[in-house]
């Protein structure tokens, strides 16, 4: 089985690279410095550059991937600013990157996932608004307006509010685009994976190690106490939404962590606007140049 992956050399994707390869997987990750794996991934995994701020490297790497099979495709790369920042190509940079970079990635490999391939797209519960998270929800899923906010009237003006809700809707369009792909792409599967509140992941690396350990350990206490898991808990949940047959003919299915459970919800309720996918998905096409 030939997987491919991001965000695999930190946090709960880490734990989840190493137990695919514990599984015999043929893993190929892509990395911002591969001369730079965790230990436990050396002879392991293939590793080639992937920085998911520049949309021609993400074509780089498609195409460094060759034209073999895919069979499972991860897109879990991600990351939350501590003040706002403009991508290589000129968009918001969390948008960019969490969203665009990925929804391009899926598009280049597509033709080459196998009949019954499996996607998996890290999406998060901030997304909707009924979580009632300490992270400002999303607005809207105007990517126009998401790639410029300074076009959108509706962008928050603080800092940190700014930057929370950038990530929240970024996790948003990518459950979006995990609900949108099965009416677009057939013969594959799909789902979008929320792995709950997950404290030393490097996530909030942007705001500086002090900050970001201290809200590794206040966060928790702030969510609802089965919104927040662990490195090993959500990475093995992760792992087995790519391998475990029991996640096979997903369409566009939302799997979150409560608690020690995964489970199966509906997001939001623009999560679950049709048209509004639709328009993401063909606004953000437009945005990367297909």
């Amino acid at each position: 089985m030939r997987i491919v992956m991001t965000g695999a050399t930190a946090g709960f994707g880490l734990y989840a690279a190493e137990r695919l390869a514990d599984a015999g997987a043929t893993l190929t990750i892509g990395a911002r410095n591969p001369a730079a794996l965790p230990p436990t991934l050396h002879g392991r995994v293939a590793a080639l550059p992937l920085d998911l701020d520049s949309l021609a490297n993400v074509r780089t790497f498609a195409a460094a991937l060759g034209e073999g099979p895919i069979d499972v495709l991860i897109l879990n790369a991600g990351l939350q600013l501590a003040k706002p920042a403009t991508s290589a190509d000129g968009f918001e940079r969390t948008f960019a990157v969490n969203h665009l970079a990925h929804y391009l990635l899926l598009r280049l490999l597509a033709p080459r996932l196998t009949t019954g391939a499996r996607v998996i797209l890290t999406g998060s519960g901030t997304h909707d608004p009924a979580e009632k998270t300490p992270v400002t929800p999303p607005a809207h899923a105007d990517a126009a307006r998401l790639a410029h906010p300074e076009t959108d009237p509706t962008a928050e003006k603080g800092v940190r509010q700014a930057c929370f809700r950038a990530y929240s809707t970024s996790k948003l369009c990518n459950i979006m685009t995990a609900r949108e792909a099965p009416r677009r792409l057939s013969g594959i599967d799909f789902l979008s994976f929320d792995p709950g509140y997950v404290p030393h992941t490097g996530l909030g690396r942007d705001n500086g190690r002090v900050i970001a350990a201290l809200v590794s350990y206040i966060l928790p206490l702030l969510m609802k106490r089965d919104r927040s898991s662990t490195i090993p808990r959500s990475g093995q949940f992760l792992a087995d939404l790519a391998i475990d047959p029991r996640y096979a003919g997903a369409r566009g299915d939302y799997r979150s962590v409560r608690g020690p459970a995964l489970l199966n919800i509906e997001p939001s309720a623009l999560a679950r606007d049709d048209a509004a996918c639709a328009r993401l998905w063909d606004d953000s096409a437009r945005l990367v140049g297909l």
